[in-house]
């Protein structure tokens, strides 16, 4: 049934990639052909909930017609998608250059070609110095614009080439995209005035074959048509989002005259169809991390036009296009004091720059899906009814859904904020180990858990717990970035006092608490530096370089300036790693917190 939801363009739940490991998958088949569960939905399900019909959609096989229903939390698409991020003020120099085209028809007496007149009308405004060139794509278009408009109408022009045509008085229109493991945000802007036109996000298709950049890149390995599968469903998404987007601003397709991709190296890798084997082993290189520039046709995006499509740089294999742009965005590369930029994630980047000594450090940190809710007993993605904060109050626990919703599971931020209360309450030691005998701490299933949400307060009319196993999860995420933090400000021999500014950046940087995540040593405290949750900073970042030629050169900077610390290489990092699964030294209800034993 997963199979058969990519086929018919549902972006369903597969964190394992369909392997019937993770049990996100569930659907629920009714009808005459109910499949019998197979052993891995056995280990995944209750037996009231196989009795009821629920199944894994990766497991189960259909052999007759059945109605198969999917709830919200199976569908990936149904999540909250974070579009806005920062913005710095930059000149307007795009690429593409618009041109008014006014020439006459052909006649017995002038037998001038089509694309010659158009170059002699280039010329009467360019002096003459250019050598104009188009390809035969281009060309075959402008036989049919020039007679349907009488030789009145627009040409685009990106250097010596001429890229396209739109109707006469139409400005050129250029398409920003940042392809993220989760989602996919995309934004119209104008290149000539740099405004935005129109904005929108989807969840990446791409979720149905693996929720982790790992997932996918072991089944693009398995060869070329699964290779390409994921490239089409990546590409069938921005094709989407084009479309979304001209319509949503009353635009013409032929409008579009250029576009700009970011991602991280794997997600711009299987993007553009390039070998990506060398990521998964070390020493993991990619194929390139130059910046690519490739015409739009060549990769499956569908404009009437022969646009370019140009990829920022990357720094390393898991250092992508998409950090490099926050980087851009935020001006971490030329800032003129101490700055520490994160975007936490599945997979966290973290940048520190020192202007006073040159260097602009960066490093990632595997810390796992916790911060998205994935490998949580009541994890989920951030939809309707998540929880999203979690307070104490006098008369107990007040809990905080999107939408303001029926809770029904905790996002990445809900995780944080409760495991957060936990330690600040006693309920866990600083080893994170629950208390027995702390007000909300019971014996579970599988082990000691904390009663968040009683059933009859939920959209599911079940408990919402945290177990003994999640906050594990937790410890080895929040352990990786915090250790990860540690060893480049060691690294770089920085010291706490010494940040001045904190840039957290991506979805879940913008929506976690971030009292929470320094009481539970997630962040550094930095006492002298200054907070900003800059939201999608990637997406800024591909918009600037959308609009200015000037930033497309700043982020090749970036990534040939940024030096690249590998972090298990690093003698002190495994030491920092251990100590960073504990939960800091703090006050507790007027103690010294645990951590101090």
């Amino acid at each position: 049934m997963l199979e058969a939801g990519r086929e018919a363009g549902l972006v369903l739940a597969a964190n394992c990639g369909g392997n019937g490991l993770c049990g996100r998958c569930r659907v629920t088949v009714y009808g005459r052909n109910v499949p019998e569960p197979t052993a891995a939905e056995v280990r995944a399900l209750h037996r009231e909930e196989i009795e009821a019909g629920q199944r894994l959609a990766c497991r189960a096989r259909l052999h007759g017609d059945a109605g198969v229903h999917i709830p919200p939390t199976t569908l990936s698409n149904q999540q909250r998608l974070q579009l806005d991020g920062g913005t710095q003020p930059i000149g307007v120099d795009a690429c593409v250059r618009r041109h008014s085209i006014e020439t006459f028809a052909p006649t017995l007496e002038d037998t001038t070609a089509d694309f010659e007149r158009v170059v002699q009308a280039l010329d009467s405004g360019s002096g003459g110095k250019t050598r104009w060139q188009a390809s035969a794509g281009v060309i075959r278009a402008l036989a049919r614009r020039v007679r349907a408009t009488g030789w009145r109408f627009t040409a685009f022009t990106r250097g010596d080439e001429v890229v396209g045509f739109t109707a006469a008085g139409r400005r050129p229109l250029g398409v920003a995209v940042d392809i993220g493991c989760t989602k996919i945000a995309a934004y119209l802007l104008d290149l000539e005035n740099g405004d935005q036109l129109a904005a929108c996000a989807i969840a990446n298709p791409q979720i149905s074959y693996g929720e982790d950049l790992i997932s996918r890149l072991v089944f693009a390995r398995k060869g070329s048509a699964q290779a390409q599968a994921l490239a089409r469903c990546v590409r069938g998404g921005v094709n989407q989002l084009i479309s979304t987007l001209v319509e949503n601003a009353k635009a013409g397709p032929d409008q579009v005259a250029d576009l700009c991709i970011v991602g991280n190296t794997a997600m711009t890798h299987l993007f553009l169809g390039l070998p990506a084997d060398g990521l998964l082993a070390a020493p993991y290189i990619a194929a390139t991390t130059a910046a690519v520039d490739t015409r739009a046709r060549n990769i499956g995006i569908e404009l009437p036009n022969d646009v370019f499509v140009h990829v920022l740089p990357c720094i390393g294999a898991f250092v992508g296009a998409d950090h490099v742009a926050m980087i851009l965005a935020n001006g971490l590369h030329r800032c003129s004091h101490v700055s520490l930029g994160i975007d936490i994630g599945t997979n966290t980047e973290i940048v520190l720059s020192r202007p006073e000594h040159g260097l602009l450090l960066t490093a990632s940190c595997p810390a796992g899906p916790a911060f998205e809710g994935g490998h949580i007993r009541h994890g989920m993605r951030a939809m309707s009814g998540a929880i999203e904060k979690i307070r104490q109050t006098a008369d107990g626990l007040a809990v905080k859904t999107i939408d303001d919703l029926p809770p029904v599971g905790l996002c990445g931020s809900g995780v944080i904020d409760a495991v957060a209360l936990l330690w600040q309450t006693g309920a866990i030691n600083y080893r994170g180990h629950l208390q027995s005998g702390q007000a909300g701490v019971r014996e579970g299933g599988n082990g000691k858990e904390f009663l968040l949400v009683e059933a009859k307060n939920t959209g599911h009319g079940k408990d919402i717990v945290i177990s003994q196993q999640d906050i594990g999860e937790v410890q080895l995420a929040k352990a990786a970035v915090a250790a990860g933090i540690r060893t480049l400000l060691a690294f770089s021999n920085t010291q706490d006092e010494e940040v001045q500014e904190l840039v957290l950046a991506g979805a879940f940087g913008s929506y976690l608490d971030v009292e929470s995540s320094t009481s539970i040593g997630l962040l550094p405290r930095l006492p002298n530096a200054t907070r900003l949750q800059a939201g999608n900073a990637a997406g800024t970042g591909a918009k600037m370089a959308l609009v200015s030629s000037t930033m497309r050169d700043q982020a090749a900077q970036i990534a040939q300036h940024a030096v690249r610390i590998e972090l298990k290489q690093q003698k002190n990092f495994n030491r920092e790693l251990v100590l960073a699964t504990r939960f800091p030294a703090q006050q507790q209800n007027g103690r010294p917190g645990a951590g101090q034993a």
